[in-house]
């Protein structure tokens, strides 16, 4: 089902430790017990980044890009989308919209304490990160392997599939990142994924907002040529995509010590940003 996104409540008037405590009560009320997998907050400069995870992680897939910009003095905000960082089954009760919706502790933490908002979003974080900026006027977005598309040859069944099947096993799954992914694919969230892709393509024709992004070519998880059509599509004017070379190691988690480029990529990214926070 298709759901129509629009700009968060106004929350300005909302202090600082309210917006924190409804962000930290929500993680509470899901079970989420590993203290990395909640939200946090780190202010420092005026120039905001608000960090947005992927598809079953938690805010710990987006700490070492979280505390490369604190180093830097920006502003940071790692949030934790609604059923993520506990159990897959709260993915499975949740819709895009709730993901969309889940920043917005975050996005108003910042904009109280900074004069301008960049986001950036790996995976469905990127399509998080996409709606969040062209709703709500932030300065920019930089997309780390959004899911433009699924590479899956069948996930436009995935929602019928959902139907029968809560849950499929992800086959290889290394038990050393338990306390980061699920080791189950919620399927229903799958779904839901799915349906979120569909949206952006729909609406990506009235986005202007500054954009950068990166992504292996070889990426196993989502398609790089979608990424890269897309970049080539969006009527946004600043627009930079970068296309890693390919390799051995294409990981689909660019925040990862697994891509060999993520320092220059976290470099670039602080650059970007600067340039367009002044």
């Amino acid at each position: 089902m298709i759901r129509e996104l629009k700009p968060f409540m106004n929350l300005m008037d909302v202090e600082d430790i309210e917006l924190a405590e409804l962000d930290f009560k929500r993680a509470e009320s899901e079970s989420v017990s590993h203290q990395d997998n909640y939200p946090s907050f780190h202010k420092a400069g005026d120039t905001g980044v608000l960090l947005v995870h992927g598809f079953t992680a938690s805010p710990l897939e987006m700490k070492p890009l979280a505390d490369y910009l604190e180093s830097l003095g920006f502003s940071v905000y790692n949030a934790r989308i609604v059923g993520h960082g506990s159990d897959y089954k709260y993915i499975n009760m949740t819709d895009y919209a709730d993901w969309y919706d889940s920043v917005k502790y975050g996005f108003f933490t910042l904009k109280r304490n900074c004069k301008k908002i960049f986001v950036i979003g790996e995976s469905m974080g990127g399509l998080v990160a996409l709606m969040t900026a062209h709703l709500n006027e932030a300065a920019g977005a930089v997309l780390l392997a959004p899911c433009i598309r699924i590479k899956a040859p069948l996930a436009n069944l995935t929602p019928y599939v959902a139907k029968i099947l809560p849950k499929l096993p992800k086959l290889g799954f290394d038990m050393q990142y338990a306390d980061i992914y699920y080791n189950n694919w919620p399927m229903v969230g799958v779904g839901e994924l799915y349906h979120f892709t569909e949206y952006v393509q729909r609406v990506m024709k009235d986005f202007s907002m500054p954009l950068l992004g990166f992504q292996f070519p070889g990426d196993a998880v989502v398609s790089a040529k979608a990424t890269k059509q897309f970049f080539e599509n969006v009527p946004s004017v600043d627009k930079t995509y970068r296309q890693f070379p390919p390799s051995d190691g294409q990981t689909h988690i660019l925040t990862s010590h697994f891509n060999q480029y993520r320092d220059e990529m976290f470099k670039e990214i602080a650059e970007w940003m600067r340039k367009r926070g002044i």
